[in-house]
């Protein structure tokens, strides 16, 4: 099959994730199941964290024990006790962990985290570039304002952040087109907004209610064919200025709804309703304000 858009998230591998996860984490043969399907659906990337639970442990035993090998993408957290702080010592534990020779993508789990420590790191980081150990540097963030500040720095070539039907081209097309010319590759996350947008509009609770109309807009461009997870995942998929859209899964049914969706596509009268949609409070679309 022809290689896709798609990365695969991992937080569900190593922590119970997710506002509509009922499963909680895959088992071990699950686990299985999912990353066997992705490889033979040309899925190469996977993106996991060292803040994330086990998650590292568990695609180091799928490598171990199969004959397909993913790159991987990783993230500095400072968070995360027990890891070296000296920066090659922690990059090549990451590396033995997850059973691969090298990182497609070191990353900064947090703009405050690429603030504090990437000064200190920087020459070791390139050094680990050169050497062909790490592919791309990159940070993980969430406001636009972060992103012009990395913008500035000319060793980071990888971004992460949110981009949604709500966090949409409104939000980020300018920074996004911004950071493509100057060969940024971006990556995008959020895509169902951890689940919210499987939500019925009369479900949410009172902190969400400002989001009820806008989901409402959006499921009424739905049908019996067209479900809100082919809307989702076909806005962000069709965008020209990402290169990747991260998608986390918790079952292998869930892996191959999203590999049917990427197989549809999205109108311009779609796209036309949904990009008049400007969410005036911004802080909903960050789950960590929820305050479920």
């Amino acid at each position: 099959m022809i290689k896709n858009k798609l990365i695969l998230g991992t937080v569900q591998f190593g922590l119970n994730y997710g506002i509509n996860n009922s499963v909680g984490k895959p088992s071990t043969e699950n686990i299985k199941a999912i990353l066997n399907l992705a490889f033979n659906n040309g899925i190469e990337l996977l993106d996991t964290a060292e803040a994330y639970g086990n998650s590292q442990e568990r695609i180091g035993e799928y490598h171990q024990n199969s004959t397909h090998k993913f790159q991987v993408i990783t993230k500095f957290s400072s968070v995360v006790k027990g890891l070296s702080l000296n920066i090659k010592e922690r990059v090549f534990q990451n590396i033995k962990t997850l059973q691969i020779d090298s990182l497609y993508g070191y990353m900064f789990h947090s703009f405050s985290d690429f603030e504090n420590y990437y000064p200190s790191f920087e020459k070791e980081l390139i050094s680990l570039k050169k050497d062909g150990v790490i592919t791309k540097i990159g940070v993980s963030l969430y406001s636009n304002e972060e992103f012009e500040k990395v913008l500035e720095y000319e060793n980071i070539s990888l971004v992460q952040l949110p981009f949604n039907l709500l966090d949409n081209e409104i939000k980020r097309n300018k920074i996004l087109s911004k950071a493509k010319n100057k060969g940024i590759e971006i990556h995008t996350r959020s895509a169902f907004l951890q689940g919210l947008f499987f939500k019925q509009a009369n479900d949410l609770n009172k902190n969400l209610k400002p989001l009820s109309s806008p989901i409402n807009k959006l499921q009424n461009l739905c049908s019996e064919d067209y479900k809100i997870n082919d809307l989702a995942l076909n806005y962000v998929y069709s965008q020209k200025n990402i290169s990747k859209v991260l998608i986390g899964v918790d079952t292998i049914e869930q892996l191959k709804s999203n590999l049917e969706s990427i197989n549809k596509s999205i109108s311009k009268e779609q796209l036309k309703v949904i990009n008049t949609i400007n969410i005036k409070e911004t802080d909903l679309l960050n789950p960590s304000n929820w305050n479920l």
